[in-house]
């Protein structure tokens, strides 16, 4: 599938993100995030998947059937903010 940056700040808006959240938790720059979603910049797929991996496993679905499409899947999301409490309360060993 061909993501494009209008679908990515889509899919940021519907999580609550800035661009410097996904930037960190895809483990990149924000500028690459920020220049991807101008169009100002092609991505590396291997950059492109990182950002499409971490957005999915927050509960976004994309979608290129006959339009361009962002969804976020509340069930989904639910359990990504509920797993990510629950390893903030786990004592570290």
């Amino acid at each position: 599938m061909k993501l494009s940056g209008k679908q990515v700040a889509a899919a940021r808006e519907l999580l609550g993100l800035s661009q410097t959240d996904l930037a960190t938790a895809a483990g990149l720059a924000r500028l690459t995030v920020s220049r991807f979603e101008a169009g100002a910049a092609a991505l590396k797929p291997t950059t492109l998947n990182l950002i499409q991996a971490e957005l999915e496993r927050r509960g976004i679905e994309f979608s290129n059937g006959t339009g361009i499409g962002v969804r976020l899947n509340f069930e989904k999301a639910a359990e990504f903010v509920r797993g990510t409490a629950q390893a903030r309360s786990e004592p570290e060993t």
